[in-house]
């Protein structure tokens, strides 16, 4: 056999050869939504992923400790069954509090959204970030209060449409229609005091968790619930 074939067999049984408690370590410090992504590039892989334990927890901190939760028939490893279950109901559940967001919601800017994160550079006790700038290398869904708690750490920059003049009521709510939805705003309204743009921008991102937030804010939650529905019935149809 030559020396390349060896290589590429070497190379191709990596993940059987490193032991299986080496992979839950490695795989411990990622997200769901990387997980579900690492779990599609083979089989050995996706038996590791499907029976950690990170499954059941966000499934019964969802839907609580008394929630069922029947074995999928076509598939050997029970604890698999909880990995397509939140994969299916993934929209409407927190990948940082693994909190549930109920269905019809009034503003989509509710529901769990993706915002970016700054990843590790290597997985180490003494987690280290790339750089201390904004970097969206990855994106996982978090709820309102989970972004908004993430994004007083996180400083999204400032479009470089954004005017540090000052702008009154009505032309802050005619180029930002979520003004009106943001309590700490309302008082220019009513005193009518002028305001920073940059500052109201900055205002309105607390309130909505960033400006996938402030987008969101807007748009109706039906085509969430609508596809939450779809995967849900798709997942029931393997038992």
């Amino acid at each position: 056999m030559s020396t390349k074939k060896m290589r590429l067999r070497t190379r191709d049984q990596i993940d059987k050869r490193v032991p299986r408690e080496i992979w839950e370590q490695i795989l411990s410090h990622l997200y769901p939504s990387q997980l579900s992504r690492m779990s599609m590039v083979n089989k050995t892989l996706n038996m590791v992923i499907s029976s950690l334990e990170v499954w059941p927890r966000m499934f019964y901190a969802a839907h609580g400790p008394k929630g069922q939760l029947r074995p999928l028939v076509r598939i050997p490893s029970f604890k698999s069954s909880y990995m397509m279950f939140m994969c299916a109901s993934s929209l409407h559940v927190c990948e940082k509090c693994f909190g549930l967001t109920e269905y019809n919601a009034d503003k989509a800017y509710k529901l769990p959204l993706p915002i970016p994160v700054l990843l590790p550079r290597r997985s180490t006790d003494a987690i280290k970030y790339v750089g201390e700038r904004f970097d969206p290398t990855w994106t996982i869904r978090m709820c309102l209060s989970c972004r908004q708690r993430h994004i007083s750490n996180l400083e999204e920059p400032v479009p470089r449409d954004v005017s540090k003049d000052r702008v009154d009521w009505y032309k802050l709510c005619k180029k930002y229609p979520c003004a009106r939805q943001t309590p700490r705003l309302y008082r220019h309204n009513v005193s009518n005091i002028a305001i920073k743009e940059v500052d109201a921008l900055n205002l309105m991102r607390q309130h909505f968790g960033g400006d996938i937030g402030i987008e969101a804010s807007e748009s109706s939650t039906e085509e969430y619930d609508e596809m939450t529905e779809t995967r849900i019935r798709w997942y029931q149809l393997q038992e």
